[in-house]
Protein backbone atom coordinates (compact mmCIF):
# COMPACT_ATOMS: atom_id res chain seq x y z
CA UNK A 1 0.00 0.00 0.00
CA UNK A 2 1.21 3.51 -0.76
CA UNK A 3 0.38 6.46 1.47
CA UNK A 4 0.60 10.06 0.25
CA UNK A 5 0.97 13.67 1.44
CA UNK A 6 1.32 13.26 5.22
CA UNK A 7 2.28 10.17 7.21
CA UNK A 8 0.93 9.34 10.64
CA UNK A 9 1.64 6.23 12.67
CA UNK A 10 0.94 4.65 16.03
CA UNK A 11 2.90 1.50 16.77
CA UNK A 12 3.04 -0.41 20.06
CA UNK A 13 6.28 -2.30 20.63
CA UNK A 14 6.26 -4.86 23.46
CA UNK A 15 9.07 -7.03 24.80
CA UNK A 16 11.94 -7.39 27.23
CA UNK A 17 13.64 -4.17 28.29
CA UNK A 18 16.95 -5.28 26.72
CA UNK A 19 15.24 -5.84 23.35
CA UNK A 20 13.33 -2.56 23.59
CA UNK A 21 16.62 -0.73 24.22
CA UNK A 22 18.20 -2.43 21.18
CA UNK A 23 15.25 -1.50 19.03
CA UNK A 24 15.26 2.13 20.18
CA UNK A 25 18.97 2.25 19.31
CA UNK A 26 18.04 1.05 15.84
CA UNK A 27 15.38 3.76 15.55
CA UNK A 28 17.87 6.43 16.61
CA UNK A 29 20.65 5.10 14.34
CA UNK A 30 19.33 6.74 11.21
CA UNK A 31 18.38 3.47 9.50
CA UNK A 32 14.88 4.85 8.90
CA UNK A 33 16.12 8.07 7.29
CA UNK A 34 15.17 6.74 3.84
CA UNK A 35 11.55 6.87 5.05
CA UNK A 36 11.48 9.81 7.48
CA UNK A 37 13.65 11.52 10.07
CA UNK A 38 13.41 10.03 13.55
CA UNK A 39 12.41 12.30 16.44
CA UNK A 40 12.74 11.23 20.10
CA UNK A 41 9.33 12.80 20.70
CA UNK A 42 7.84 9.88 18.78
CA UNK A 43 8.75 7.54 21.67
CA UNK A 44 6.45 7.20 24.68
CA UNK A 45 7.71 4.71 27.25
CA UNK A 46 4.87 3.11 29.18
CA UNK A 47 7.09 2.36 32.20
CA UNK A 48 10.14 4.00 33.72
CA UNK A 49 12.56 1.80 31.83
CA UNK A 50 15.48 2.79 34.08
CA UNK A 51 13.81 1.07 37.07
CA UNK A 52 13.19 -2.23 35.27
CA UNK A 53 15.51 -5.20 34.92
CA UNK A 54 16.70 -6.18 31.44
CA UNK A 55 14.36 -9.21 31.44
CA UNK A 56 11.20 -7.32 32.46
CA UNK A 57 8.46 -6.93 29.86
CA UNK A 58 7.44 -3.41 28.90
CA UNK A 59 6.24 -1.49 25.92
CA UNK A 60 6.87 1.72 24.11
CA UNK A 61 4.50 3.59 21.83
CA UNK A 62 6.12 4.90 18.64
CA UNK A 63 3.73 7.54 17.33
CA UNK A 64 3.46 10.93 15.70
CA UNK A 65 -0.22 11.62 16.31
CA UNK A 66 0.18 15.39 16.48
CA UNK A 67 2.83 15.82 13.80
CA UNK A 68 2.16 14.67 10.28
CA UNK A 69 5.36 13.89 8.39
CA UNK A 70 5.32 15.44 4.93
CA UNK A 71 5.83 12.75 2.28
CA UNK A 72 5.37 12.43 -1.46
CA UNK A 73 4.78 8.69 -1.38
CA UNK A 74 5.35 6.17 1.39
CA UNK A 75 5.53 2.45 0.58
CA UNK A 76 4.23 0.66 3.68
CA UNK A 77 5.70 -2.69 2.58
CA UNK A 78 9.23 -1.32 2.18
CA UNK A 79 9.04 0.43 5.56
CA UNK A 80 7.62 -2.58 7.40
CA UNK A 81 10.21 -4.92 5.87
CA UNK A 82 12.95 -2.87 7.53
CA UNK A 83 11.05 -2.01 10.72
CA UNK A 84 9.82 -5.52 11.54
CA UNK A 85 13.10 -7.21 10.65
CA UNK A 86 14.83 -4.97 13.20
CA UNK A 87 12.17 -5.79 15.78
CA UNK A 88 11.91 -9.53 15.23
CA UNK A 89 12.44 -10.22 18.95
CA UNK A 90 9.51 -7.97 19.86
CA UNK A 91 5.76 -7.96 19.47
CA UNK A 92 4.92 -5.03 17.17
CA UNK A 93 1.39 -3.90 16.35
CA UNK A 94 0.34 -0.70 14.74
CA UNK A 95 -1.27 1.41 12.11
CA UNK A 96 0.14 3.66 9.39
CA UNK A 97 -2.14 6.22 7.78
CA UNK A 98 -2.09 9.41 5.74
CA UNK A 99 -3.97 12.71 5.58
CA UNK A 100 -6.67 11.10 3.39
CA UNK A 101 -7.17 8.50 6.14
CA UNK A 102 -5.91 5.66 3.97
CA UNK A 103 -4.89 3.16 6.63
CA UNK A 104 -2.74 0.04 6.95
CA UNK A 105 -2.88 -1.96 10.19
CA UNK A 106 -0.25 -4.59 10.82
CA UNK A 107 0.99 -7.16 13.32
CA UNK A 108 4.48 -8.61 13.68
CA UNK A 109 4.63 -11.18 16.46
CA UNK A 110 7.72 -11.86 18.52
CA UNK A 111 10.07 -14.21 16.67
CA UNK A 112 8.74 -13.22 13.27
CA UNK A 113 10.73 -10.80 11.14
CA UNK A 114 7.77 -10.18 8.86
CA UNK A 115 4.32 -8.66 9.36
CA UNK A 116 0.71 -9.46 8.59
CA UNK A 117 -2.14 -7.23 7.54
CA UNK A 118 -4.10 -6.93 10.79
CA UNK A 119 -7.41 -6.80 8.93
CA UNK A 120 -6.78 -10.35 7.70
CA UNK A 121 -5.87 -11.72 11.13
CA UNK A 122 -8.78 -13.42 12.87
CA UNK A 123 -7.03 -14.38 16.10
CA UNK A 124 -6.50 -11.59 18.61
CA UNK A 125 -6.20 -13.38 21.94
CA UNK A 126 -4.30 -16.63 21.43
CA UNK A 127 -5.34 -18.29 24.71
CA UNK A 128 -9.02 -17.46 24.34
CA UNK A 129 -9.00 -18.32 20.65
CA UNK A 130 -7.39 -21.69 21.34
CA UNK A 131 -10.00 -22.42 24.02
CA UNK A 132 -12.82 -21.40 21.64
CA UNK A 133 -11.40 -23.63 18.89
CA UNK A 134 -11.23 -26.61 21.30
CA UNK A 135 -14.83 -26.02 22.40
CA UNK A 136 -16.01 -25.80 18.78
CA UNK A 137 -14.25 -29.10 17.97
CA UNK A 138 -15.88 -30.78 21.01
CA UNK A 139 -19.32 -29.55 19.88
CA UNK A 140 -18.83 -31.15 16.46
Amino acid sequence: MTLCDELYFEITITGEVAEIKRFVSFLESGDLDDFFEMDRDYLDYQDDISTLSEADITNVIFANDDWGIEIDEFDTDEFLDVFCRAGKNLDIRGVLYDADEEEYSFISEKGDSYYLNAKKVTRFNDELDEERIKEEKNED
